[in-house]
């Protein structure tokens, strides 16, 4: 029996695009918590409600 692939993965330099694009988002996510200290909470609900969107 033939082995008969459904999907196949993402190309390599799609996938460091996708992954460079996952690295900013989540520097930047942390850059902020880091600023805003006090916030943060706040700033963790921001984000859930980002991922919420972008999802």
């Amino acid at each position: 029996m033939a082995v008969t692939h459904l999907k196949h993965g993402k190309p390599e330099a799609e996938r460091a695009e996708d992954d460079a694009r996952v690295r900013m988002s989540v520097e930047g996510f942390l850059a902020d918590i880091a600023a805003r200290g006090d916030v943060a909470g706040q700033t963790i609900f921001e984000l859930a409600r980002r991922f919420r969107i972008l999802a």
